[in-house]
């Protein structure tokens, strides 16, 4: 009996314990979609996407229903996120290798370091929330408030604010690097920026845990 538990538990494990696989999940994190969408989406055939997608399905951690002549696939549910969060939670603090690679990514001590929800929280001067996911990404969910210019439409459309107005940009989540691009776009432009560590994903999980608190 106690085997057959931890063979089940080994094929979620399974499951994510391939780079492709988060990928498409992180994707998934942002909005539901078709097996076209993640193909252009993540950079991978057709034919391995679907596979993929068929090693998550029977893990349990997506699903799928049919819209018209699409099969659209999401997440089971928030607990596919809070696995995954967990996941870069012990990544981040047992591997050398993944800590070297954030301090690389992360910037800390530059203008590019990035501020934490809570930091968020506590900004004195205005701000304005800048999301450069791709429109069906911000269409499935965003932060309240946030303005939405996909990433590669920014240098054409910046926004419009005042002079001690912030941007604070934010995209799919932590290992997401459109927001640094953004943000270094928008100061070559004399604009203030700065960039959210975290991404909707977090923002909902952490409205999710905290219903009275604001932003």
């Amino acid at each position: 009996m106690k085997i057959h538990l931890f063979e089940q538990l080994a094929q979620v494990s399974k499951a994510i314990g391939h780079a492709n696989r988060l990928m498409i999940l992180d994707v998934l994190m942002q909005a539901e979609c078709d097996v076209e969408t993640l193909h252009q989406k993540v950079g991978l055939s057709l034919a391995n996407v679907s596979k993929h997608l068929q090693i998550l399905k029977q893990a349990g951690l997506v699903k799928h229903q049919r819209h018209g002549q699409r099969m659209l696939y999401s997440l089971s549910d928030q607990r596919v996120h809070n696995l995954i969060a967990a996941l870069r939670d012990v990544a981040e603090s047992q591997l050398a290798s993944m800590q070297a690679l954030l301090q690389e990514h992360l910037k800390p001590n530059t203008p590019l370091a990035p501020i934490s929800l809570d930091q968020l929280q506590k900004l004195s001067q205005p701000f304005k929330l800048l999301d450069v996911r791709p429109p069906d990404e911000f269409a499935a969910g965003h932060i309240p408030s946030a303005i939405n210019v996909p990433i590669d439409q920014l240098s054409d459309n910046l926004p419009d604010v005042q002079d001690d107005t912030t941007i604070v940009v934010y995209c799919r989540g932590p290992y997401c690097l459109w927001s640094q691009e953004a943000v270094e776009a928008l100061q070559s432009k004399g604009l203030k920026a700065k960039r959210l560590a975290d991404g909707y994903p977090e923002w909902q999980a952490r409205k999710g845990a905290h219903h009275d608190e604001p932003l």
